[in-house]
């Protein structure tokens, strides 16, 4: 297990300029990923209703009364 970050690791962070912070995320998104992979992702349905929070910007949510049917989450794989 990784000690936790420092006060000092954590500003030094926020003290790069945005181009040399998103260069060195790119250096640790490779470490720990295959470049040349894509993850693809899809949206499944929107305005279900099947969405159990209330969050008052997500047409998810279950807060909405769109008229459709609601449907069930799909279970994690």
């Amino acid at each position: 297990m990784e000690k936790p970050w420092t006060l000092s690791q954590a500003r030094a962070l926020f003290d790069l300029p945005f181009f040399a912070l998103l260069f060195q995320a790119q250096q640790v998104h490779r470490q720990h990923f295959d470049p040349q992979q894509i993850q693809i992702s899809t949206l499944l349905s929107i305005k279900t209703g099947a969405c159990p929070e209330k969050c008052k910007y997500c047409p998810q949510s279950a807060r909405y009364k769109t008229g459709l049917k609601a449907e069930r989450l799909l279970e994690v794989q």
